[in-house]
């Protein structure tokens, strides 16, 4: 799943291409002109300090502001987390490039915690897990906290208006923050996995 930064510049994605650390990597395009869609230069690596040869995938690109470092988080299933995929993060540096992947610990448990997505604000952080509680193959799952500097508060499910009893997942927030697109296997779709969109009040 690739992600698109807020202004337009930075194209986040996984791949397995050649050059990388192993498994799925980490890359990232940019542009100048953020209305080129034909301008984006070659993919660079993110590096050994945010990829491994463990999977490293579902990018979520967060910029604070001009106070504070732009953060990056991913999943991966590397040595050194709870279980399964967890969720990491990684600042970026003044100059481009991003430093040393740290677990996101109140977010992680011992299954498959992936595809962070996180609201333009930095205060609202969706999931998809299979973590005890969940209905299905996978579910969506929610976890917020009051400022940015403060830790995430515990992964709540999204419950039934949302969640089937199948597998749901790699959440995509509205710039708006009301809308949120997923993929689901469950029926009444076209077929194998479709893509769903559920609509909140603001």
């Amino acid at each position: 799943m690739a992600n698109l930064s807020r202004d337009g510049h930075y194209l986040f994605f996984a791949s397995d291409r050649p050059g990388g650390s192993g498994n799925l990597d980490l890359w990232v395009s940019w542009r100048e002109d953020k209305h080129d869609n034909l301008g984006w230069q070659p993919a660079v690596n993110l590096g050994a300090l945010v990829n491994t040869a463990s999977i490293d995938a579902g990018p979520s690109y967060f910029a604070k502001g001009e106070a504070e470092a732009p953060q990056l988080f991913f999943a991966s299933d590397r040595p050194g987390g709870q279980g399964g995929l967890d969720i990491f993060v990684s600042e970026q540096d003044a100059d481009g490039s991003f430093g040393a992947a740290v677990p996101v610990t109140e977010l992680n448990g011992a299954f498959a915690d992936q595809a962070p997505e996180i609201r333009h604000d930095g205060r609202e952080m969706f999931i998809q897990t299979n973590r005890p509680g969940t209905t299905g193959l996978a579910d969506l799952w929610v976890s917020t906290r009051q400022t940015v500097r403060d830790a995430w508060s515990t992964p709540t499910n999204l419950g039934p208006i949302v969640n089937s009893l199948f597998n749901d997942g790699q959440p995509s927030l509205s710039k708006d923050g009301r809308s949120l697109y997923f993929f689901s296997n469950r029926p009444g779709g076209a077929g194998g996995s479709d893509l769903y969109v559920t609509t909140r009040t603001k």
